[in-house]
């Protein structure tokens, strides 16, 4: 089930997603069979993906096991980690982004 939070972050995955024509339509085409909320999932998971410059094999923090990561996967399970203390869904599209926020609210 997904909190509001979580709801929040995939909205705003999708709304940024939509920016980029072809993603667009990839996405329109994604929604004619499967739910929104693996659709959304799919835009979060891209965008973070574009935002942290990840490799091909590396997980984002989206869908990273933060708790028994893969070795190549330390770093998504660290960020998803402090995202998680922070108040921060793990599919926020921009976890850097919304780290610094956060973190800058605090001090």
């Amino acid at each position: 089930m997904l909190t509001k939070i979580d709801r929040d972050a995939l909205e705003l995955a999708m709304k940024l997603i939509r920016k980029n024509p072809g993603r667009a339509e990839q996405i329109d085409f994604k929604l004619r069979d499967e739910p929104w909320r693996k659709v959304a999932m799919f835009a979060a998971h891209v965008l973070q993906f574009e935002a942290l410059h990840l490799l091909p094999w590396h997980e984002t923090p989206a869908f990273v096991d933060e708790d028994n990561p893969p070795e190549r996967d330390r770093e998504a399970a660290k960020l998803c980690r402090r995202m998680l203390a922070l108040g921060i869904s793990r599919f926020h599209p921009d976890p850097l982004r919304a780290l610094e926020a956060a973190e800058a609210a605090l001090r």
